[in-house]
């Protein structure tokens, strides 16, 4: 493992355990305030996490740029940036339902060189390394599932702009009637772990941001999948899958 897949699963699962602790507070109740829309929540704890990650990189690598959803900027004077989403899934979070993580990745020119994601409610930690593969708590992931649509289990998410959720909602409607099955998770960069470990076999979303994806994809294309921009969104699947919802998912355009 390199030195900086290291400090991410480090800073992870130390930025984990301080949102455990917060978590009692804020279900059911608690500071919440809002992003996008209404019902788009930030929350003290939000904050917190990414401020643990941001000291722990300044203090590892000081000379490293950073990218956070909650607002952390720095110009880098390395070539590497972090990527940071210190809490991925927050509704998920304020409700008590297990799905969200802790999603922290490190990128160069190229894109992903690293990639972390970390679910304090179960302990699992996803991660990868570009060019060698990717690993669920230290096991080797990948092939991806290869299937076709009609036995395809595939995730999603929508958008917090209720303007953005109706045309989700076209896209879904042509996709219900030709798979197995649809998931939606709460949580961009776990269902990208779950593309990688096989408990979905695709994922698509619109309107995603970079910090949802650096790390997940990045684990999911070293397990196998194709991982590709999706109009303004993500795909990932296996090849000949991802392809085939491609299709059905690239919008409309009048005549």
């Amino acid at each position: 493992m390199s030195f900086a897949q290291q400090l991410a699963v480090r800073l992870a699962e130390a930025a984990g355990e301080e949102l455990l602790k917060r978590q009692a507070g804020l279900v059911g109740g608690g500071e919440v305030e809002t992003k996008s829309s209404v019902s788009d929540p930030v929350t003290a704890a939000d904050r917190a996490s990414e401020q643990l990650i941001v000291d722990g990189l300044a203090a590892a690598r000081p000379g490293d740029g950073l990218l956070g959803e909650e607002g952390a900027s720095k110009a880098s004077s390395t070539g590497y940036t972090w990527v940071i989403d210190p809490l991925d899934g927050t509704v998920n979070y304020l409700y008590g339902r297990p799905d969200w993580c802790v999603s922290i990745a490190v990128e160069d020119e190229a894109g992903a060189v690293v990639g972390v994601v970390h679910q304090p409610t179960t302990g699992i930690t996803w991660s990868a390394t570009r060019g060698e593969g990717a690993f669920r708590d230290g096991r080797r992931l990948g092939p991806v599932n290869a299937v076709g649509l009609a036995t395809a289990l595939v995730s999603t998410g929508f958008s917090y702009l209720p303007e953005r959720r109706a045309e989700q909602a076209d896209h879904l409607s042509r996709l219900l009637p030709v798979v197995r099955d649809i998931r939606r998770g709460g949580s961009a960069a776990l269902d990208l772990c779950s593309v990688a470990d096989g408990t979905v076999d695709a994922y698509y979303e619109h309107l995603i941001q970079r910090w949802d994806v650096a790390a997940g994809g990045l684990i999911a294309r070293e397990a196998g999948a194709e991982v590709t921009a999706l109009s303004d969104g993500v795909l990932a699947a296996a090849p000949e899958l991802a392809a085939a919802l491609a299709e059905l998912l690239t919008p409309r355009r009048p005549v």
